[in-house]
């Protein structure tokens, strides 16, 4: 039986859900592998048909063939309510189209992030890794300063950096004297157990970096969250056949902020390097639990408003009658007391779907990779989803508690 995929969107106020769905959408490989205001993109692409790694960016025709007659090729559920917006296409293909107030802008809510990893997919590319370096030199017996540059890596939580004193410890270093940190360090250590929050400041300041990497790297200052931080590092070295052991104690006498200009890289004797989980991981994480802090950070580090919006110009075709983007969590921006919320049509958010799976095929990924699968995953969706469904889904969900809005956003294999 032949199958077709079928992209659907619904924007409605009270609630904001994305949805995505297709047959066997489940992640077919596991994909892991072993400062203030950042104005800078991380990757900046002087050749702007190629990625950071000088792969080709094919064109990608993500337009959706609209019905020039304007009519419905079918009954829509509650297509007379004027407080909701729907859009849906078979492939994108003449004549199978449909849509009631699919123009109409909405606030996005948590389907910003799809938006992001749009984004994020086309700049830096599926495999993409951030780089920790960890110089360090030694004073006396046992005893080293270290410079941490983390290279924006938005991901610094309590594990990687219990993971990081076992390697240190396992190059002898017992204690460090001086801890030096650049602006691309910024260290939220709650960054993945708290994915809601919702932060003054993305990323967290350069203080704050430094007072958190002093509480972690001062043992005395361990409690039941990092016992429990150490218990999943032995889970997955257990999982990766790897012996990773993290010291019983450790201790940091000062930690510094140093302009990296300023940092001689000479006087360090030894480096080690430390290669992060693949963006799908992030993507993925950022999907299924909605995580805010992890998705602004990227949105900055990518380059922030003015890097996206030729992004949204030059590769998803969308104007500002389709879309208005300000923050990658879909966060609202409150200045001088007013409020602005990301807003998008429901046809910008068909032709990002459309944008995703079309990059999907191009670099040999599943969109399970970086959505929610229902049924497998258990994040942020509601429970209201067809069970039919599951397995045959994946879905981003999102919710404005303070400003009425839903929107539910996908894409399904179904039979002709």
């Amino acid at each position: 039986m032949q199958k077709s995929t079928k992209f659907n969107i619904f924007l409605i106020p009270f609630l904001a859900l994305s949805l995505t769905a297709f047959a066997a959408c489940q992640p077919l490989t596991d994909g892991s592998s072993s400062g203030e205001a950042l104005e800078t993109p991380l990757v900046h692409n002087i050749d702007a048909y190629h990625r950071f790694d000088q792969s080709v960016i094919s064109p990608v025709n993500n337009q959706i063939q609209q019905n020039t007659s304007g009519q419905l090729n079918r009954s829509i559920p509650n297509m007379n309510d004027s407080n909701i917006s729907y859009c849906e296409s078979v492939n994108g293909e003449v004549g199978k189209y449909n849509g009631i107030r699919d123009t109409k802008k909405y606030p996005l809510a948590s389907v910003s992030k799809m938006f992001l990893t749009a984004w994020a997919l086309d700049g830096l590319g599926p495999d993409y890794k951030f780089e920790n370096l960890w110089y360090f030199k030694k004073v006396s017996d046992g005893v080293y300063d270290v410079y941490f540059k983390a290279n924006y890596d938005p991901a610094l939580n309590i594990e990687k950096m219990l993971y990081a004193m076992a390697v240190l410890r396992a190059q002898g270093v017992q204690k460090i004297r001086e801890l030096a940190i650049d602006e691309t360090t910024r260290v939220y250590l709650s960054v993945l157990n708290d994915p809601h929050v919702e932060l003054g400041e993305v990323p967290v300041s350069m203080d704050q970096s430094v007072e958190n990497l002093r509480i972690i790297f001062n043992s005395s200052n361990w409690s039941d969250q990092t016992e429990t931080a150490k218990n999943n590092l032995r889970e997955f070295a257990q999982q990766k056949g790897r012996l990773i052991t993290v010291p019983d104690s450790f201790a940091v006498d000062q930690v510094v902020y140093t302009d990296s200009k300023k940092v001689i890289i000479n006087n360090y004797t030894s480096v080690i390097k430390m290669k992060s989980s693949v963006l799908l991981k992030y993507l993925k994480d950022i999907n299924v639990n909605s995580n805010n802090y992890m998705t602004d950070m990227l949105f900055k580090i990518l380059g922030g408003q003015r890097e996206f919006k030729k992004f949204q110009e030059q590769r998803l075709g969308l104007t500002s009658n389709d879309l208005e983007f300000y923050t990658g969590s879909g966060l609202p921006v409150i200045s001088m007391g007013l409020r602005t919320d990301n807003l998008g049509s429901c046809i910008s958010v068909l032709k990002t779907l459309k944008f995703i799976k079309i990059l999907s095929q191009q670099l040999s990924f599943d969109m399970g990779h970086v959505l929610l699968t229902a049924g497998i995953d258990h994040g942020t969706y509601e429970p209201t989803i067809p069970m039919s469904l599951n397995h045959n889904m994946v879905l981003k969900t999102g919710r404005l508690y303070d400003l009425p809005a839903l929107n539910v956003a996908g894409t399904t294999s179904l039979s002709n």
